[in-house]
């Protein structure tokens, strides 16, 4: 399964950046489907990452948080920490994106810790966790924690030149 898995991986990943949604959506439900009837946890947590990032595309965002919170739990027993991470901030963006970021925060905090973990690897997710993290903390009144946070994230940011996000971190920081 393992060649087959990667080519429709692949495919699942060329529609939706060809903008062909409902063609990505029906290859990663295949992929979930497959993996999970293989009881091929690796590839079923992919697959579920995947069909979120459709669902997401499409608009669905209930159904693309659900698909990553289940490879989330996944990501948590398997590993790599890595994509535990990268599928718990992709989660919390979308808790953000519905104004949600009561139910966002926790996943950040989590995302942060094995970003921390993981090291230099990691360091450009932290800057955009710590980002995320301090807006969570401006919108509520949390003004010396959200400085700490765009400190953090725009030494991260000047140390990488990543001029864009470097600017709003200024931006921020010359507001609080």
């Amino acid at each position: 399964m393992a060649e087959k898995f990667k080519e429709l991986l692949a495919a699942g990943h060329r529609a939706r950046q060809e903008n062909r949604l409902s063609d990505s959506r029906a290859i990663f439900l295949d992929m979930v489907r497959k993996a999970a009837e293989e009881g091929d946890r690796s590839s079923l947590a992919e697959a579920l990452g995947g069909l979120a990032e459709a669902e997401d595309g499409i608009g669905n965002y209930e159904a693309a948080r659900h698909h990553y919170a289940n490879a989330a739990v996944l990501y948590r027993q398997i590993g790599p920490p890595k994509m535990l991470a990268c599928t718990l901030r992709h989660e919390a963006d979308l808790w953000m994106r519905t104004n949600r970021p009561a139910e966002a925060e926790p996943l950040y905090l989590e995302a942060e810790k094995v970003y921390r973990q993981n090291g230099e690897e990691s360091v450009l997710d932290l800057a955009h966790t710590l980002r995320a993290l301090a807006l969570i903390r401006e919108a509520k009144g949390e003004t010396t924690a959200a400085r700490s946070l765009w400190q953090e994230a725009c030494e991260i940011y000047a140390r990488l030149e990543v001029k864009e996000a470097l600017a709003e971190c200024d931006k921020k920081l010359s507001l609080l």
